[in-house]
């Protein structure tokens, strides 16, 4: 499954709370929220704005994860 912890974890390193992607990404409040609970399906636009926005590559906003783990 896929999941958003590289970019949680970058939030976290870099002292940045998730409200910062509302206003950084101008996402609404469910977006960030389907970001920060793997809730997929996801647009590839919103995916694409969050690198583009904090300069990230894909590999580090989205991992993939195998059920197991």
């Amino acid at each position: 499954m896929l999941s958003f912890e590289p970019l949680r974890k970058w939030f976290e390193k870099t002292g940045r709370q998730r409200t910062d992607m509302y206003i950084d990404c101008g996402f609404a409040p469910q977006t960030v929220a389907k970001v920060w609970g793997d809730r997929f399906p996801m647009r590839t636009d919103v995916i694409e704005k969050i690198c583009k926005t904090y300069g990230l590559r894909i590999e580090q906003v989205l991992v993939w994860k195998n059920e197991e783990e």
